[in-house]
């Protein structure tokens, strides 16, 4: 007859020590720990924090010799972290190291005290990350926004971000260009700056874009912040997801000088007006404007289509007291308009300038 076998231990859940949890954090090369009688010097530093550190894990390891790799640039901010841990406080640093080869590292440290019996610090503890691909990968993108705006800014009108449904999403640019507000522009509210003219092409060249997930490429002219209708190609893409969806578009806004390629000339910009002009080309007052208006019948919305400005324009030319200024072009368009009236400005030397019926 055999005697019953023995039975094997079972493994206590707690068999891996957290020693071996350790070993397996650190053997990514990227993380390292220390801990210290912080009445002393000396700490025990781990094979990970000696790996980070770039020095021999037979070198003795001291508070003082930690902190003399600090980066010079960043030493007066961070050469306190020991002090701050022995006055109790945890710390949470990131900070550039020069290690004993020159190489140059970033790291992240969170260290915490230990109060002792007589709550007095007396020990602590820490663990160090190498963060050094993280700041690389930061400032490889970083560089590419640059680049990207330096580009665009050389380039580029206006540069913008529609959802993928295409409403508008980011247009800061657009929107300084035209004076519309994020409200003015949402949905298809973007296009009331576009010229009347323009609007159904535009607008068909966008929809066949957004339906087909190709990309946009079309002239047009928009109603600028000072009035002035100008010239502008617009081109954009879809940026796409892995799956194929639309995930926003990206585009610009080109200024473009001279007939476009539909033909049509830009609007006539008339002759810079010297300082010694005569009456004919002489530029109104807002009192001026506000009779003439008044005295032609017109609404400032009448107005502003017969000298294709916008509103804002009339109501600036009609407020003396406004600190915007639209520039001489605009204001003789405006007056040409009012001219077209049956309005005669009228500038005598030594009487106020004023109007009269033609």
């Amino acid at each position: 007859m055999q005697p019953p076998a023995t039975p094997h231990p079972a493994v206590a859940p707690h068999a891996f020590s957290s020693r071996n949890f350790l070993k397996l954090i650190e053997d990514t090369g990227k993380v390292g720990f220390w801990s210290s009688d912080l009445r002393s010097e000396r700490l025990t530093a781990s094979p990970g924090l000696y790996r980070i550190l770039g020095i021999d894990p037979a070198t003795e390891m001291t508070f003082g010799f930690g902190l003399d790799m600090i980066h010079p640039d960043d030493q007066a901010a961070h050469r306190d972290q020991i002090a701050v841990l022995r006055s109790g406080q945890a710390i949470s640093r990131e900070f550039r190291i020069v290690r004993p080869d020159r190489t140059q590292r970033w790291i992240l440290h969170h260290a915490e005290a230990i109060l002792g019996p007589d709550g007095v610090p007396c020990q602590g503890m820490g663990v160090v990350f190498d963060v050094t691909a993280q700041h690389d990968a930061m400032r490889a993108l970083l560089q590419r926004h640059d680049r990207l705006t330096a580009l665009i800014a050389a380039t580029a009108s206006v540069f913008w971000v529609n959802k993928a449904n295409g409403e508008p999403s980011e247009m800061p640019q657009w929107m300084a260009l035209t004076g519309q507000s994020h409200a003015e522009m949402q949905g298809l509210g973007w296009l009331d700056a576009v010229h009347p003219e323009d609007r159904p092409r535009t607008l068909a060249a966008w929809t066949t874009a957004i339906e087909h997930t190709a990309p946009y490429n079309t002239d047009y002219r928009v109603l600028c912040a000072d009035g002035i209708y100008r010239w502008f190609n617009a081109r954009g893409a879809p940026v796409l997801n892995r799956d194929g969806s639309v995930r926003e578009w990206v585009g610009v806004c080109l200024n473009v000088p001279g007939r476009t390629r539909y033909g049509a000339p830009p609007p006539e910009t008339p002759a810079a007006v010297p300082s010694a002009a005569p009456a004919a080309d002489a530029l109104v007052t807002p009192a001026q404007i506000r009779a003439a208006r008044g005295m032609a019948g017109l609404s400032k919305e009448d107005l502003a289509k017969l000298a294709e400005v916008s509103i804002s324009t009339v109501n600036r030319l009609e407020d003396s007291g406004s600190a915007v200024r639209p520039r001489p072009d605009t204001v003789l368009a405006v007056r040409r308009a009012l001219e077209k009236a049956g309005i005669v400005f009228t500038f005598e030397p030594g009487v106020k300038p004023g109007i009269r019926e033609a």
